[in-house]
């Protein structure tokens, strides 16, 4: 008698997990449905009544099965209104937890239904094969309702404001901590470096979408306020710029008055604190700004060829050079044109010399001496980035990049999106700035690209690429915040994508 009990408790739990995770999935890819609440309360209710369900059909007589179908809901409706009256910080509305079970009842018919027809209707050798294509078929429809779905708010800037302020919320409860913590958010296995690199690039591309959204939405500005100035605060931490600090053997932030390069990291805090002014936070951080702009103007000017590099010993990337120069413009702008004359002649330069021949763009790399590189190929990804940052300094130039740009890199189809490079090709591929690339198509590029898109009111492509970010990250929502899957992978990818999709003119 115990063993037979015991083989049921084994039998019972083997089909709890089972029937959770069919149900998890199916939920999964019917936002339309379930207004895409994720939470670990939704979760937790499907696996009360799956397992109160379960549990009823292996212990209860086939003879009394449908005497009491019933008492199962009635137990898990018992609890979940407990768990929603008593429980704190409780997030599925009343609704979901009384209606829920409904979704397991649908897959329950819908997966008998399947089974029963292939059994009568398919032969054995083939019943797996056709099994699998129509379960695939299923999950196809369901993801493209999905992507319609969560695509449907694209319309105009006015319709996407629950979307942009809930991804907001959602970047800022991971980014607004300590600075160990904004570290520990980035993936270990890409190394001190690149998490410093990537931690300081989500709170750089959090305050760019803080200062776009306070712009876009007038009455969030006064908190966003306070939110740039507490990723200023994280940035500025000796936590976040030790990456700089190891690479150049001193902290960047007490040797303004050297001449080591350290551009990436001060060019991007004196871009914040310049977005900060921006929306009108005050004058706090005014010398730290005047001196590091100090800094890089003159370092700049004393260049070999008006670049300066990320590291040392290697090459100029020029995308991270192109931050100082927005700094530099965004500072001029607020100081009566104070270091204008060092971003004309950065720009003039750009435009004379470092042009690729084969492309017509702003080439991606130089050499330690600010000359090209022979054969170096123009990636997408600092292609794209390049014409962002281009928006804030010249939109002439900028355009005309941009429209360059759109005729080498850009790719329609089912999944559309920029190419990594234009002249090879590269189905597979993995790149540190890049991102995992997929049928030619660069993550990163595609994701910077949206932020010249917005820029120049190129509606179709900016909701191609919100698409093609629906398709490959899938939205989720847990309350009022909400982010794609794939920022549980690359929170800096959600904050660039934020930032970019706001980038409105």
């Amino acid at each position: 008698m115990s063993d037979d009990f015991f083989t049921r408790i084994i039998d019972c739990m083997w089909k709890t997990c089972k029937w959770f995770v069919l149900q998890v999935f199916l939920y999964f890819l019917t936002p339309y449905l379930w207004n895409y609440e994720y939470g670990v309360e939704t979760l937790s209710l499907i696996l009360l009544y799956t397992l109160f369900y379960v549990a009823y059909f292996e212990f209860i007589p086939k003879e009394r099965l449908f005497n009491c179908l019933l008492f199962p809901y009635i137990l898990y409706s018992t609890t979940a209104l407990l768990l929603y009256n008593f429980a704190d910080n409780w997030n599925a509305p009343i609704w979901t937890c009384l209606f829920l079970p409904l979704h397991g009842l649908i897959c329950f018919i819908c997966f008998k239904l399947l089974k029963r027809y292939s059994k009568r209707t398919i032969k054995t050798r083939f019943r797996s094969i056709v099994i699998c294509s129509l379960f695939l078929t299923f999950l196809f429809i369901l993801k493209s309702f999905s992507v319609l779905w969560m695509c449907r708010e694209h319309d105009s800037i006015e319709q996407e404001r629950n979307d942009i302020i809930e991804r907001r919320d959602y970047l800022l409860d991971k980014l607004i901590t300590s600075p160990q913590n904004v570290l520990d958010e980035m993936p270990a296995g890409i190394g001190t470096q690149f998490q410093g690199e990537w931690a300081l690039y989500s709170c750089s591309m959090l305050s760019a979408a803080l200062v776009n959204i306070s712009h876009l939405y007038p009455e969030t500005r006064e908190e966003n306020i306070l939110y740039i100035d507490s990723l200023i605060n994280i940035v500025m931490s000796p936590e976040i710029r030790y990456y700089d600090t190891m690479r150049w053997d001193e902290d960047p932030l007490e040797t303004l008055d050297g001449n080591s390069s350290h551009v990436s990291y001060i060019s991007h805090l004196a871009w914040m604190i310049c977005g900060y002014k921006d929306i009108g936070g005050d004058n706090k951080d005014d010398e730290l700004l005047s001196r590091i702009c100090k800094t890089m103007n003159r370092r700049i000017l004393k260049s070999k060829g008006l670049n300066l590099p990320t590291y040392p010993d290697e090459s100029i990337y020029v995308p991270d050079m192109l931050v100082a120069i927005v700094a530099l413009n965004q500072y001029a702008d607020m100081h009566k044109g104070k270091y204008r004359s060092t971003v004309k002649k950065w720009i003039k330069r750009a435009q004379k010399d470092w042009i690729d021949n084969g492309t017509g763009l702003l080439v991606s790399f130089l050499d330690e001496n600010g000359n090209l590189y022979k054969d170096v190929p123009i990636k997408g990804s600092y292609s794209a980035l390049n014409c962002y940052y281009l928006t804030f300094i010249d939109e002439t130039f900028a355009y005309q990049q941009y429209k360059k740009l759109k005729s080498l890199f850009w790719k329609d189809g089912f999944i559309s999106g920029l190419k990594e490079y234009w002249d090879r090709s590269c189905p597979i591929g993995i790149d540190i700035d890049a991102g995992p690339i997929l049928f030619e198509l660069s993550p990163s590029g595609t994701a910077f690209f949206a932020g010249s898109s917005a820029f120049f009111n190129d509606a179709e492509i900016r909701n191609e690429i919100l698409t093609t970010a629906e398709i490959a990250g899938h939205t989720i929502k847990i309350g009022n915040k909400r982010h794609y899957l794939l920022a549980n992978v690359a929170l800096v990818g959600e904050a660039i994508m934020l930032a970019m999709r706001t980038n409105f003119k």
